[in-house]
């Protein structure tokens, strides 16, 4: 009986360890150099995927950046309009927003959630390019990879010149090789794995989140801010990012991250 009680408190604190883990996060930050011809001023980009049922907090989300980007999985079935609008004001606070769908979203009704973007000036992109401050040459690309559509990255692309200076976000990190095989991209940026969220030393259902340079392309694939099935995170914390875009100075992609707490 001693043995039982003692499993089973055992069992409870690590419990409310993986609870605790699932509701603190960090704020990564990196340098990134964007290969490509387009001249520009820096500028910084918040990047957040997989919030799911999370609330977001104006405290942790003050600091300056000249964009937002949202890699899919804002909400799942049972989110409440309030606090999806609430989570999304939060983010349009700061800075334009920019979003890709991901495999929940559409759970609480895509009509509802398109209507909401639009009251709320959230892009969404659809397949589809978008200048970045007016800069022809300066490009944020991003497809509904769930969506399954056939032609989903040629009619991305299909105003990008190869020498463009190109940020392409989708949902999933998967769709990245056929990115990578066919098409330009300096900065290529997903979500959905959350870092096998319940992790056991270095096994995961899915690998850790990563910031990988190489190439003339640097990768961020995030752990994500929430949590899916269960509300528990143990060897992946939940992240966000704050990406610092250079213009590249040559021909290669460089990526530097800093971690705080």
């Amino acid at each position: 009986m001693k043995w039982f009680l003692r499993l089973a408190s055992l069992g409870a604190a690590m419990a409310a360890w993986m609870y605790r883990n699932a509701h603190s996060e960090k704020k990564r930050r990196a340098v990134v150099r964007l290969a490509g011809k387009a001249q520009f001023k820096p500028f910084r980009m918040l990047f957040i995927s997989d919030v799911h049922r999370r609330k977001l907090h104006r405290r942790l989300f003050n600091e300056p950046v000249d964009i937002v980007v949202i890699g899919g999985d804002f909400v799942e079935r049972g989110v409440s309009i309030e606090r999806i609008r609430g989570n999304l004001r939060i983010l349009r606070e700061m800075a334009p927003v920019y979003y890709v769908f991901g495999n929940n979203d559409r759970e609480v009704g895509e009509e509802l959630l398109y209507k909401l973007f639009e009251e709320e000036c959230v892009k969404v992109l659809d397949d589809e390019s978008v200048e970045l401050f007016g800069n022809p040459r300066l490009k944020l690309v991003g497809i509904d990879y769930f969506a399954f559509r056939k032609e989903s990255l040629a009619a991305a692309f299909c105003m990008v010149q190869p020498d463009d200076s190109i940020i392409f976000v989708c949902h999933t990190p998967f769709i990245f090789g056929k990115v990578k095989e066919n098409y330009t991209a300096s900065l290529l940026l997903a979500g959905h794995t959350h870092g096998g969220q319940i992790r056991i030393g270095p096994f995961g259902i899915f690998d850790r989140g990563a910031l990988k340079s190489g190439n003339g392309r640097t990768e961020l694939v995030s752990n994500g801010f929430g949590t899916t099935t269960v509300p528990l995170r143990l060897g992946a914390a939940a992240e966000y990012h704050v990406l610092e875009i250079h213009p590249s100075e040559g021909d290669t992609g460089l990526a530097q991250m800093a971690r705080i707490g």
